[in-house]
């Protein structure tokens, strides 16, 4: 057997070989992702926040009879619940541990408006929404001009519109409920106005003014002769 077709088949192999050895060396070389500590602080704030987000839609969810605050609580429950799950993917490639319930300012929020009637729930669960978001739109701002992960600018850039959406539902939300407790506290207040006019009217009011038959006089004025 001629030798030219072994050394070929050998020279093959060790080419390979070392192109194995090459791509497993670049590959053990890779150092694994890790975020620096205010990326790490922003990872985390921002689930923190998702998840106090995810809770309050829930709670509206359960709690509220109004249609157009239920609809709303939809949306940010499902926009936040996506972006949680983005977030989380972000986390554990950059080895950074997320808290896994919301922060304790927010439970005691949650907890304060579980107590509320059904009127003073909607709008104060409207007010959260704005507060809320004001605040996680500037977080989201601040991250997306700061950070010099690709990766964690792109997750902030692409979440701010939805944020920014929840802001203005969420404030136009709020106008609509004080619009409609205005006018239902302007119907009871003429309703009020109507019951006490009624009650103080003095009686035999409505008669006493009537005047007389026609005829009436005349009929007098002839008897009288």
């Amino acid at each position: 057997m001629s030798m030219r077709p072994l050394m070929r088949a050998a020279a093959g192999l060790l080419l390979s070989g070392l192109a194995f050895a090459a791509c497993a060396q670049s590959g053990h070389d890779r150092a694994p992702l890790v975020a620096n500590a205010a990326d790490s602080k922003f990872v985390a704030s921002a689930a923190s926040d998702g998840l106090a987000e995810v809770g309050m839609g829930q709670l509206a969810l359960e709690k509220s009879s109004e249609a157009r605050v239920k609809r709303l609580a939809r949306l940010i429950v499902d926009d936040h619940t996506r972006a949680n799950e983005r977030l989380r993917a972000l986390a554990q490639a950059r080895q950074v541990s997320l808290p896994a319930a919301p922060g304790e300012e927010a439970q005691e929020s949650a907890s304060t408006m579980k107590a509320l009637d059904a009127r003073k729930f909607d709008k104060a669960w409207a007010a959260a929404m704005v507060r809320d978001h004001q605040k996680a739109i500037a977080l989201f701002t601040t991250e997306a001009g700061r950070t010099e992960d690709p990766e964690v600018r792109a997750f902030a850039q692409a979440t701010l519109p939805t944020l920014k959406t929840h802001l203005e539902l969420a404030r136009q939300l709020q106008d609509q409920l004080d619009m409609s407790a205005s006018r239902d506290e302007a119907m009871s207040h003429h309703a009020t106005m109507d019951a006490s006019f009624d009650h103080t009217r003095p009686a035999g009011a409505a008669t006493a003014a009537t005047p007389a038959p026609a005829g009436s006089m005349s009929t007098g004025a002839n008897g009288s002769h």
